[in-house]
C-alpha cells in the first residue's frame, strides 16, 4: 500500500474519507490542527523508513553505502 498525506477543506473531509474506504484504503491519522498534523506526518515518514529498511533487508531494494552515494556510483 501507498500512503499519502494530503490537506483538503472541512467541508471535504466525509466524502474523501468514504471515498478511501470504497477502494479499500484506510483512514490512519486525520486532524484539523498544524501540530497534529506535523505529528502525522514525522509518524508515516517514519513508517516510510522502517519500510524501506525492511525492503532493504528482505533483498526488495538496493541497499547504498556513503561512498556509493559520495563517489556516484
Amino acid at each position: 500500500m501507498t500512503t499519502i498525506t494530503i490537506q483538503v477543506p472541512s467541508k471535504a473531509r466525509q466524502k474523501l474519507s468514504e471515498v478511501v474506504k470504497e477502494l479499500g484504503g484506510e483512514i490512519i491519522s486525520m486532524s484539523t490542527d498544524k501540530h497534529s498534523a506535523k505529528k502525522a506526518k514525522l509518524l508515516n515518514e517514519i513508517r516510510q523508513g522502517l519500510k524501506e529498511v525492511k525492503d532493504i533487508e528482505e533483498g526488495k531494494a538496493k541497499f547504498y553505502s556513503m561512498s556509493d552515494l559520495f563517489d556516484g556510483e
